[in-house]
């Protein structure tokens, strides 16, 4: 059977898809798509923050249709990685990454992020706070949870819709890139395949 040189990856908030889908599309040459960023491009121009663009959309789907339409357009392409939080449902016969980690993790990542990074800290993702983060990204996947499940009937934080899930916690952005990069050329040549979890055990060093 041959596969569809296409990878579509999502995860938690903070589990560090834009950096991933960089590294993996470096390493194999591929074009790397964001529907991420081109929400927070919008956000910024609209002076909106992260929280009221998806709480718009409860109620108005339309900017999600128009997000999902651009999707479903790129499975005539080959050699891409998508980074999206839908790439898996409108793509389905590409491989399917997940990029976990525990909420706690998340929280101290995106509350160290926004300091640097503009577009995240000025659609609102970041606050001077570490509690108010912790509020932010609960709502951000509530609000999905509520949004995905009221269009299309799937919770896109389920694991089980994936070829390949890796916990991010105690990798490096370059491991966890080199663990999909990896487990990718091997589901390129299989004729069947069965759900990978990486996960780096407590206590394991990078460096051995």
């Amino acid at each position: 059977m041959e596969r569809k040189h296409i990878i579509t990856l999502t995860g938690k908030p903070g589990s560090g898809k834009s950096s991933t889908a960089d590294k993996v599309a470096e390493l194999l040459g591929y074009t790397r798509y964001s529907s991420g960023e081109f929400v927070r491009n919008i956000t910024h121009k609209q002076k909106l923050t992260l929280q009221e663009f998806n709480k718009h959309a409860e109620s108005s789907p339309e900017m999600d249709y128009y997000i999902d339409e651009e999707l479903r357009k790129l499975r005539d392409h080959n050699d891409i990685v998508v980074d999206a939080r839908l790439g898996f449902y409108w793509i389905p016969e590409s491989f399917k990454v997940y990029l976990d980690l525990s909420n706690d993790v998340a929280i101290a990542r995106i509350f160290k992020d926004a300091s640097t990074n503009t577009l995240r800290s000025d659609s609102g993702e970041g606050s001077q706070t570490m509690s108010a983060v912790a509020d932010q990204v609960e709502e951000r996947m509530r609000s999905e949870r509520v949004r995905f499940k009221k269009l299309y009937g799937i919770n896109p934080y389920s694991t089980e819709h994936f070829d390949l899930v890796v916990d991010t916690a105690r990798h490096s952005p370059q491991t966890v890139a080199l663990a999909v990069f990896d487990t990718y050329r091997k589901w390129l040549v299989s004729m069947s395949w069965k759900q990978v979890v990486n996960k780096v055990p407590l206590g394991y060093s990078l460096k051995h």
